[in-house]
């Protein structure tokens, strides 16, 4: 059967997948596009049928909710919006099934890839480090701590929501999981070229206050690519 990278408006994981990484640049087009917000449950949903993760009404009713606060951009944001949200979930589902991951481990690439910068609506607060890390905790402990997880799940979660604050290095982890979200976190904006990428990191300096040249950031994200290990471009 054929495979055709677009379905329904919405980009085939599993062409994307299979076709890797000669499919990176048709994966470009479609990340940095702003044409339209994205559809995140779409994405979401489909990206856990690729990863071979079952959920069941409640379940896609839960990530309903997520990918429509996800969706929300109240002061118009230009790096930190759902197209950030969109780029990040793609590429961690790539990482993911080239790692093969399954169930629960599966689960969270998508779930923390999607909703890792919920509460990201604004211009970094300098002053409070995790500002906005907290808040998308607290946000998403409101939607899914009683649907799906206990404290020991959680707690996890909460540790790499935190640690995707990109100015402070967290310490070395073990977890595929964790190494997965933060690479592609950063890999989501600069691995599909120089001009992609200081186009990116052009917005996030604005939003960061960043006082260097927008070059010099880029480096800032290749050199913390470096120094993680990641086995899948």
């Amino acid at each position: 059967m054929k495979q055709f990278f677009f379905d329904k408006n919405t980009p085939s994981l599993n062409y994307i997948c299979l076709k890797w990484p000669i499919s990176k640049y048709q994966v470009s087009k479609y990340i940095f596009s702003e044409y339209k917000k994205p559809d995140l449950l779409k994405l979401s949903l489909s990206s856990l049928k690729l990863l071979k993760v079952k959920y069941n009404k409640p379940l896609s009713k839960t990530f309903y909710k997520l990918a429509k606060q996800c969706n929300l951009n109240f002061n118009n944001n230009k790096y930190h919006n759902p197209h950030h949200s969109k780029a990040v979930l793609i590429v961690a589902v790539i990482f993911a099934k080239k790692l093969r991951l399954n169930g629960y481990e599966a689960f969270l690439v998508v779930l923390i890839s999607l909703v890792h910068d919920m509460g990201h609506q604004g211009k970094r607060v300098i002053k409070n480090p995790y500002y906005q890390e907290k808040k998308t905790i607290n946000a998403l402990n409101k939607i899914i701590f009683k649907v799906l997880l206990n404290n020991k799940k959680w707690k996890r979660i909460e540790r790499i929501l935190l640690n995707t604050y990109f100015s402070i290095k967290p310490k070395e982890s073990y977890d595929k999981v964790e190494k997965i979200i933060l690479n592609a976190d950063i890999s989501s904006s600069v691995f599909f070229g120089f001009s992609r990428g200081l186009s990116q990191s052009r917005k996030l300096k604005f939003e960061m206050d960043y006082n260097d040249k927008s070059e010099v950031l880029y480096k800032n994200f290749l050199e913390v690519l470096k120094s993680r290990e990641v086995t899948c471009y």
